[in-house]
Order: structure tokens, then sequence, then C-alpha cells
């Protein structure tokens, strides 16, 4: 591609020439036949070193508001110097560069490296790809540029900010809800030895007990105590009504971060947690324990963004066969435009199910970017409290959550409304 330098010297050569040619001065001739040819050899000398360029990233998997530290490795593969190179990383526009520079000019000689570092801040969750590599070669004289892209793309999950809700779920009004894992002293899969029996073909190598062969030649394996877990049931409202708020402070920004640190915390308790998300349809992970449930949930929740419409009652219709009885459920919803939410806790609370309702206030969310007159937003706000107060009347515990109130705090101050 040519440069503005180039094109300005190619039509100062032409119009020299010309003009030479009509007043019939070979001196003027002889000059703009100089810039042609000046031209002409720069774009014959043009030629590409050999880059190898390398990225390192100490982590793929970060959370809402933490830093990603990033290195580019540039090396000159080849034995001749470099030209005048231009290096960008293309990052994406949703993170925010905190330190360093994305970008360099520089000019390598034979086998000679150098780095580029920075840091980005990550504001938003969600999957995102750092790069291509923009490389952009210019000459000596600045005449020609010559861009190119290496295609080294590097993955990153922002996954949303975990709380720590330890303290706040041990002030449960009904203590021995969430009592965790419980070991029976009957066998079945745990972590506790129970017994030992005699090998059987089927069973795995790792459960032999080599220590039993050695003593007595037969092949025995270990028996494990079975663990009891409670499987609480997640259920995160994504509906396009979520979307109210600024983008840092929406009903779905403040339902991921609700979900993942309930997850986490019964996670931790070795319970089976299950994450059901609604909005143009219902996306079901099935209950299970251990980090690798606890990733999963983490990724669904990075990747959920608000649409649709669906109700309530169509999602609990469709968990009612999946649901054990007495299983906890969490419901995190504005409870905006949804006639059927009373009949959906009804049928959950009439199942045995422990309805905890964590409803962030939509209406205070929305006086973030625009103004409502006072009047109108006591009237809504009226509305709400009606609305909350008709579902507590069937045994859920509802939580009304404040944009300026913690997690915790909240779910401390918890109380049948």
């Amino acid at each position: 591609m040519w440069t503005r330098k180039a094109a300005i010297m190619l039509a100062g050569g032409i119009s020299l020439i010309l003009i030479g040619m009509m007043i019939s001065n070979f001196l003027l001739m002889i000059i703009g036949l100089t810039f042609i040819a000046f031209i002409s050899v720069n774009g014959w000398l043009e030629g590409h070193s050999e880059l190898e360029i390398t990225r390192f990233v100490p982590h793929s998997n970060v959370y809402k508001g933490d830093l990603v530290e990033v290195s580019l490795n540039i090396t000159n593969k080849s034995y001749k110097r470099t030209q005048q190179l231009e290096i960008f990383d293309n990052v994406p526009h949703e993170m925010k560069l905190k330190q360093g520079i994305n970008q360099m000019r520089l000019n390598l000689g034979p086998g000679q490296s150098t780095k580029i570092e920075y840091k980005l801040r990550c504001p938003l969750r969600g999957h995102y790809s750092l790069g291509p590599i923009s490389v952009r070669y210019r000459d000596a004289f600045d005449l020609f540029v010559t861009e190119s892209k290496i295609e080294n793309i590097y993955d990153i999950t922002v996954f949303p900010q975990v709380r720590e809700i330890e303290d706040a779920m041990l002030k449960s009004d009904v203590p021995k809800m969430y009592t965790g894992a419980t070991t029976l002293r009957t066998p079945g899969p745990g972590m506790e030895f129970y017994s030992l029996r005699e090998y059987l073909p089927g069973d795995p190598l790792r459960s032999i007990n080599w220590k039993a062969f050695a003593r007595t030649g037969d092949m025995m394996v270990n028996q494990k105590t079975r663990d009891a877990v409670t499987d609480v049931f997640i259920i995160l409202d994504t509906r396009d009504v979520t979307r109210i708020g600024t983008v840092l402070k929406n009903p779905l920004e403040m339902g991921t971060i609700a979900a993942a640190s309930i997850s986490n915390h019964f996670n931790k308790r070795r319970d089976s947690v299950s994450l059901v998300t609604y909005g143009s349809k219902m996306d079901f992970l099935p209950p299970d324990t251990g980090d690798k449930q606890n990733y999963k949930v983490l990724s669904r929740l990075a990747s959920v963004q608000p649409s649709g419409s669906m109700p309530l009652q169509a999602v609990t219709n469709s968990l009612a066969p999946r649901i054990s009885r007495g299983s906890p459920v969490f419901i995190i919803s504005s409870l905006e435009g949804d006639a059927t939410t009373i009949p959906a806790i009804r049928n959950l609370s009439g199942n045995g199910h422990a309805v905890t309702i964590l409803s962030p206030s939509s209406i205070d969310l929305e006086r973030l970017v625009s103004r409502i007159p006072r009047m109108s937003y006591e009237v809504l706000k009226l509305e709400r409290q009606n609305r909350l107060t008709a579902v507590s009347g069937y045994g859920a515990k509802v939580i009304d959550w404040m944009p300026e109130v913690e997690l915790s705090q909240a779910l401390m101050q918890s109380r049948v409304i």
C-alpha cells in the first residue's frame, strides 16, 4: 500500500516530466524521472522479515473486575534486519487497558527479540478473544506500507464475581435445611472407608486394596460409605426485562453474581447444585457436586444474555419431574412482567420445596438511567411491594434486593414479607 509521501512524490515526478516536456526543460524531466525511479527501486527492494510472535497469558479464566496480564514475545527469525514495524494486538472493546500499551514500533536485527507487556481490566462477564495481531511493515523511506494479520487468538472467559455468603446462610431461619453432605453407614460412592469385600469382575482397579492382596493373596476392594447430599436448585431469570439499568448494574448482572455465590457456597458444603436459566428458552444443568460442577455453573453464567419472555410457570412445570421432593429452590428474578409467578410459587411450595426468592429491585435500577417522578416511583414501589407480599403468602421467603446493598447483607436481611 502506498503512503501519502509516495503518492505526492509520484505526482510530483509526473508533473515535473510533463512541465519539462511542455517548456522543453530537460532538467525538470530528469528530476521527475529521478523521483519515479526512486519510488520504483524502493518498491522493488521491499521485503519482509520472518517474524515469530508468541503470546503468554497466565490465566484463561478470570473473574469480573480482575486484571489479565498479557505478554507478546516478538522474534526476528530471519538473517536480515526488519523494516520499520508496527505491532498492534487487538483486544475486545469491553476490556479496558489498565497498564502498559498493546502496540509498539520497532526495528529488529537478525535473531533479536523484544516484548510487549500490558494489563487489561475485565469489567464485564462473558467470553472474549484476544487477537489477531496486526503487523504493519514500512520501508526505510516510508513510501510503502504492507499490512498483515497473524491469527494468534487466545480465548478468555470472564466469570461473574463470587461473594462470600456463608455467614449469611448460617443465620437462616431453618438451619437444618442446608446441612451439606451427611455420611450414611451404608456402602456406596463416598469418601470414608466402610469395609473390604472380594473383587468382582467390573470393579475399577483403583478400588483394589493392594496391601490386603499382598497379605492374603486374594483380590480385595475397598468399599466407601455413601454420602447423602442435598439437591439445591437455582433458577435464574434472563428475560429481556433483566436488562433494565446500566451495563454494570441491572437485574441480570446482579442475578449472575447471586447465582455464582450461592452455587459456590453449596458446592463447598458438598451439596449437589443445579442451575436453570430461562429467557427465550430454558437451559437446565443437571445437579452435581464438586469443582467441575462449579466451573460448569460459572461458564453458563458467563454466557447468559437478556432475551425472551418465558413465564416462570412454564419453567417450574418442566422441572417438576426432575426436582426431588423437599429440595430447596432459589429463584433469582425481578418478578416483573410475569403473571404466572404466584401459581408457580404455589406449586413449588405445595410440593414441599423451601422456596427463597431473591428479587433485584428493577424500579430502583431504572432510576440509575432515567428520571422517574417521585409520585410515579412511589406508586411503582407500592405495586412491587404488593406483588412480593402476595408471593410470600404461599410460604416463600422473599428478599427485596436493593442495588446499593451487598449480597451478603441482603441475605442476612431475608424475612417473610
